[in-house]
């Protein structure tokens, strides 16, 4: 179980400041705590993405009768050129970073594992 904070500290607290800034507390409170499922990188793009793990927040309900779809994607404000995706009941489901700079070597090494 590997939290964004810890395996990309530089851009969870600019992602987490940024959305605070914005007054979307939280989803900044979701960056925070977020958990990794999977990261992937596409060389050809130089783009990078995140998967947030959203098993614990999710009741059976919201799964089997109402459904998860996509929510919105917010862009932020980050030196990485970032998107953050959500699902329709507000929780983040992914970030695109888009200019991964010294991130690509860290997406790279992740989406290896």
């Amino acid at each position: 179980m590997l939290k964004l904070v810890n395996a990309f500290p530089s851009l969870a607290r600019e992602l987490s400041q940024w959305l605070r800034g914005a007054s979307r507390d939280s989803l900044a409170q979701q960056i925070d705590q977020a958990v990794i499922a999977r990261v992937t990188f596409d060389n050809a793009a130089n783009a990078g993405y995140i998967y947030i793990d959203t098993s614990q927040l999710i009741t059976v309900v919201e799964s089997d009768i109402v459904e998860v779809h996509h929510g919105e994607s917010i862009p932020v404000g980050t030196q990485f050129w970032t998107n953050i995706d959500t699902d329709n009941f507000g929780r983040i489901v992914g970030i695109e970073i888009l200019d991964p700079r010294d991130l690509k070597q860290e997406l790279r090494k992740f989406a290896a594992s």
